[in-house]
């Protein structure tokens, strides 16, 4: 055993824990002058900017793990999306200076590189994080800097054109550094084209917008078919009670996810201006909105009847009015999307990624990405309940599926596998329930480890199938890397750990005592002995335990001990067979106390100095098959006599003591055991 160490005990550091990310560090350019020049508007639009990385560092399943001052530093797991995401980042940013004077503006550098890291804390530290800092210095004004590996990682992925910068050498770094840049996003309008745009922030002109749609005249006509969960923007003069949620009178807080216009009880009709004579007024829309009561029109003056050249006479018929038209392709669509999420219109890109839904059938990262959109506005139940609304109306699993992953994650792990047991055919579903297994509230069980080893062994298995559902391969690439990764973290964790109940076995005076080491805290212990046994269950101290002991009656012979337990997540995990053996067990039990107390095999008596005891031999003789000793410097030859083994291995083994030779101040003492192995040789002194 190792010396005793004086002083205060230790406490030896956490290991630390080490992975591959993509790093993303970001800092204000002229920071320090905005400030000086403007401090309370510059920091308005900081926390405007930091809440656009917010979203977009989530949408891409990335994380913010450092702030200080005007600098954000992100990880993802995806380098693919960490680009995405700072490409998006900085178009939005951009945006948002749309209305600020260009010397006032706030425009941030970004640089990438994917690195090993070192996470303390929630932190990273490490040359990851370095090089990401000095990549940022070498940005442009609202644009990127990528490193090598970063950029040979997104090349073909991303559609952007980057620009090889050549070597550089950087602060603090010992070699030089090869980087790619992408050049900031195209200036925002003058404050005079921002005025003319509408209150949305896009053109007042609808072959401007979008898809060139007039908000409000089709929103009148919007039809409540698959697109009933989509938001129609602007309804001219209907007022807020003129709008309905899936048919329902409409809150402002479900309003402020997906809605649908109601059809009004009167078309718009346009109004022609008055004669030349009288000065010009605008032309004006009436919509009556569907819960404003009757009202009979005043009596018009009769008018000379004038027939209609083309239509007969007959009762007049109303002209239906024009569907809202979607986009043409489920890519068309998903590219407008990814646009209003870059612009920063978050309420537009929600309803642009809904009204993907009929097209989007299989397809999952639509609806990932505006999930995450959603989250940012209500919360996961929000998100769920309006996921939810679009796969009712359309069909769409890709939404069932996401909708599905929403909330509370014990609650998620349910929907999920109920999703998976009725889809199985649905590769996303597998690979979103084995992310629900790792994440579940206060860590996952052994089981839901397996589990979800299981759920990403399948989806890997689906490979060559996924372009089929996803809308970006590039989405599909991350979500499989991914797949590989953690399956590969399950495998090294259950090779490094016990995964499985441990039993130690010690002979008493009434039998025997099994002691059950488990690898988890268990709520719930049982025991069955032999294949047609009766299942026993073993009291459980406290809430949860590590250990149990189970009594094994005298008189059994050799058999299997079948373990299971009920884990935290209360999952049953087991049974573990676990083989017994009286004669085994006697020296596996013989040794484990002869090693554990090794000081304690012989002694030398204070009281009569001419004599050595052994009675710590002598209680473990059931699992000794000889003790042989030495004299002084001699190696160990002599027999020590043991009393015979009693099948009890009691403790009174009658007296345990041989004579020593006079002058004899040391003993060599070596063991050999029942089952043929031996101990080291050990040396006693007398004190």
């Amino acid at each position: 055993m190792p010396p005793a160490t004086q002083g205060p005990a230790r406490i030896a550091p956490a290991p630390l824990k080490r992975k591959i990310v993509a790093i993303l560090a970001s800092d204000v350019a002229g920071y320090s002058r905005l400030v000086a020049a403007d401090e309370e508007g510059t920091l308005r639009a900081l926390a405007r900017a930091r809440d656009v990385f917010d979203v977009h560092v989530e949408a891409g399943g990335g994380r913010i793990f450092n702030t200080a001052g005007d600098s954000i530093m992100c990880e993802f797991d995806s380098a693919v999306e960490a680009v995405r995401a700072a490409i998006a980042i900085q178009e939005h940013v951009t945006a948002l200076g749309a209305d600020t004077a260009p010397d006032r503006r706030l425009a941030f550098r970004i640089g990438l590189t994917i690195g090993d890291v070192v996470e303390q804390e929630g932190d990273l530290l490490g040359d990851g994080v370095n090089m990401a800092a000095r990549l940022e210095g070498l940005a442009p004004v609202g644009g990127l800097c990528l490193s090598r590996s970063m950029h040979e990682a997104v090349a073909n992925k991303v559609d952007r054109t980057f620009t090889r910068l050549g070597e550089k050498r950087v602060k603090n770094m010992p070699t030089v550094v090869e980087a790619w840049t992408l050049p900031a996003p195209p200036p925002p309008p003058a404050p005079a084209a921002v005025a003319a745009a509408g209150s949305d922030g896009l053109s007042a002109d609808p072959r401007h917008r979008p898809g060139g749609r007039v908000p409000g005249r089709q929103a009148a006509a919007g039809s409540r078919g698959p697109l009933a969960a989509i938001l129609v923007l602007g309804l001219a003069g209907a007022g807020w009670a003129g709008w309905t949620y899936l048919g329902r009178p409409a809150d402002r807080a479900t309003a402020d996810r997906h809605f649908v216009a109601s059809e009004p009880r009167t078309q718009a009709i346009p109004v022609e201006p008055p004669p030349a004579a009288t000065p010009p007024r605008p032309a004006v829309r009436t919509v009556t909105r569907p819960d404003a009561p009757k009202v009979d029109p005043a009596p018009a003056r009769p008018e000379p009847a004038r027939p209609d050249p083309v239509r007969p006479e007959g009762p007049a018929r109303a002209e239906p009015a024009p569907k809202p038209a979607g986009p043409a392709s489920l890519k068309e669509g998903y590219e407008i999307a990814r646009g209003a999420e870059a612009r920063g219109d978050r309420m537009a890109a929600i309803a642009a990624y809904a009204a993907l839904a009929p097209l989007a059938r299989d397809q999952v990262d639509p609806f990932v990405r505006d999930a995450a959109l959603l989250r940012q506005r209500g919360g996961p139940d929000a998100a769920r309940r309006a996921l939810d609304e679009v796969a009712k109306a359309s069909g769409s699993r890709g939404a069932a599926l996401v909708a599905a992953a929403q909330g509370d994650g014990t609650a998620v792990i349910g929907r999920l596998e109920a999703f998976a047991a009725a889809q199985p055919d649905y590769p996303p579903a597998q690979y979103l329930l084995g992310e629900a297994y790792l994440a579940r509230p206060g860590g996952p069980s052994l089981t839901e480890r397996r589990l979800a080893y299981d759920a990403f062994d399948r989806f890997v298995d689906g490979a060559d199938g996924l372009a089929a559902f996803f809308v970006d391969p590039g989405v599909a690439a991350t979500w499989l890397d991914a797949a590989r990764k953690r399956r590969g973290e399950i495998e090294s964790a259950f090779a490094g750990s016990a995964s499985r109940p441990r039993v130690g076995f010690t002979r008493n005076e009434v039998g025997w005592t099994a002691r059950i080491a488990l690898p988890e805290p268990a709520t719930r212990v049982t025991v069955r002995f032999g294949e047609q046994g009766a299942v026993q269950t073993v009291p459980v101290a406290g809430a949860a335990a590590r250990s149990v002991d189970v009594g094994i009656p005298p008189e059994t012979g050799r058999t299997t001990l079948y373990v299971g337990y009920l884990d935290a997540s209360g999952r049953e995990a087991g049974p573990y067979p676990v083989p017994f053996d009286p004669e085994s067990a006697r020296v596996a039990s013989a040794r484990e106390t002869l090693e554990r107390f090794p000081d304690s095999w012989v002694s030398f008596r204070t009281d009569v100095p001419d004599v050595l005891s052994y009675a710590q031999l002598a209680a473990n003789r059931c699992g000794i098959a000889s003790v042989r000793i030495g004299y002084g410097d001699e190696p160990p030859s002599r027999r020590v006599p043991l009393p015979a083994c009693d099948g009890r291995g009691a403790a009174d083994a009658g007296p345990s003591v041989i004579p020593l030779p006079a002058g004899t101040e040391a003993v060599q003492v070596q063991i050999a055991y029942a089952d043929g192995s031996e101990s080291p040789v050990r040396t006693f002194r007398r004190p």
